[in-house]
């Protein structure tokens, strides 16, 4: 592989490879840092489309696997290179090149940040409204390969939603300009769908049209106290009625106390310990009066307490207030890092969610004594994160493996997802089954083989072996 580095070093130049151990590592991997190795031949970072053409051509020839890089922010290990592939990073592609006003449309290069993309989308007035915790360091094409949710789905979707058009450089070297600026456009397959959601499996996104809303006029926040998780239920279904939801997200109470211990506060918003808390977002309608949603929020949350689907609430009175509360959930993930969790992240129909929540932690009890269960998510949209917090004295010991085949039979018993929004990546493979059967895994391998015969990119990503 010393001629094909030289050939790409010639290629991009001192500035586009990079061999050091460092950053091998820093590239090879995202921040699911599983039980595979890191081991990267080289790391090339292209400026242009056309460069990332070349890339791609002298790779295939020299039947070096390619593995997509963006931000790296991927919890299934589907930027990992394992095996001496040639890592293959956006990191020079960021420019938001065009912005539409009139059409609410947005180009960009893959390597734009989804930070990014809002910024320039709301300097003309606009809203790129997929929206999560890791947006300042996600990138657009790994958003898209991954088909990135967020905290907004309920009421934006994800974001699928929000591509008009993709740029995507398949195994022969060729850029497929998929979608664009239409409207409608109804000419055969639209084939830029399945790139959306592949992980980096077909090809490497290298540019986006995306679509572009109003923002709201204005919004409502809310931090609701709950007894139980039947109640969250309840209070999901007044507030459907007679709320604009954007976002309704839940965690436990322990969950809240090591956001607290994260921060090294003493004392949360409520003078009381609940079982988990809901953080409501409602939308102001365009002509209606910010006091107006305040007051009919106040109502509803008075109604919910009366009939005993909350304990205590409170309103943000300011756009601090707002984020003070946002950020209780927001920094969950970061505040359980330490305690290294092990992770899941599933869909469920939303009336299954107390069932499975009670089923889920008497699988952790059984399946990993001393463990500590800890979920939050998106209530709105099915989406929970489970959280596992290993006894520290038995964490090498610890059998993962049977214990997520226990968890994803149960969500495939509940009609869920295995994965609601993190994608599958080298973590969840050995698990599709759960999800899909054999006749559904072989469409996948035959749009696999058609589009990447030599499986040139992220080889072991997505599907399990042909034999499982």
């Amino acid at each position: 592989m010393t001629t094909l580095i030289d050939q790409l070093t010639h290629r991009l130049g001192p500035a586009g490879i990079r061999t050091e151990a460092a950053d091998l590592a820093n590239y090879g991997v995202d921040r699911c840092r599983g039980p595979w190795p890191v081991n990267p031949l080289v790391v090339v970072l292209p400026a242009s489309v056309q460069e990332v053409r070349d890339v791609v051509r002298m790779c295939s020839a020299h039947r070096a696997a390619i593995v997509p890089s963006g931000g790296r922010t991927g919890l299934c290990g589907g930027a990992t290179a394992t095996a001496g592939e040639v890592v293959l990073s956006l990191d020079r592609m960021r420019a938001v090149t065009w912005v539409d006003p009139t059409a609410g449309l947005l180009g960009c290069e893959a390597g734009a940040t989804v930070e990014a993309v809002q910024e320039a989308a709301a300097a003309a007035g606009l809203l790129y409204p997929v929206d999560y915790a890791s947006k300042g360091t996600a990138q657009i094409g790994g958003a898209i390969a991954t088909n990135a949710g967020g905290v907004k789905v309920l009421r934006y979707g994800s974001t699928r939603a929000w591509v008009s058009g993709l740029s995507v450089v398949v195994a022969d070297g060729t850029c497929l300009e998929l979608g664009g600026s239409l409207v409608k456009d109804n000419t055969g397959y639209d084939l830029k769908q399945l790139f959306i959601g592949s992980e980096g499996t077909l090809g490497v996104i290298v540019g986006a049209t995306l679509r572009l809303t109003r923002p709201p006029a204005g919004a409502t926040v809310a931090l609701c106290a709950v007894a139980d998780d039947a109640q969250i239920l309840a209070l999901f279904a007044r507030a459907q009625r007679g709320l604009t939801l954007q976002a309704f997200e839940y965690f436990e109470h322990a969950c809240l106390e090591h956001v607290l211990e994260h921060r090294a506060r003493v004392g949360g918003p409520f003078a009381e310990a609940s079982h988990a808390y809901v953080l409501i977002e409602a939308e102001l309608s365009d002509g209606a009066e910010q006091a107006a949603l305040d007051q009919r929020v106040t109502e509803l949350l008075a109604e919910a307490a009366a009939a005993g689907e909350i304990e205590d609430a409170v309103i943000a009175r300011s756009t601090a207030q707002q984020r003070e509360l946002w950020s209780l959930r927001e920094d969950i993930s970061e505040s359980l890092h330490r305690h290294r969790p092990h992770k899941s992240d599933i869909s469920l129909p939303i009336g299954g969610v107390p069932d499975f929540l009670a089923a889920w932690r008497v699988l952790v009890a059984d399946a990993l004594p001393g463990a500590r269960p800890l979920s939050f998510g998106h209530i709105g949209d099915g989406n929970l994160h489970l959280n596992v917090l290993p006894v520290p004295d038995a964490l090498g010991e610890t059998d993962w493996d049977a214990y997520d085949a226990q968890t994803y039979a149960l969500v495939e018993a509940q009609g869920g997802s295995i994965s609601a929004e993190h994608g599958i990546g080298l973590l969840k493979r050995a698990h599709l089954h759960h999800r899909w059967g054999p006749a559904e895994l072989a469409s996948m391998r035959a749009i696999k083989r058609a589009l990447d015969p030599d499986g040139l990119f992220n080889p072991g990503k997505i599907l399990p072996d042909a034999s499982s």
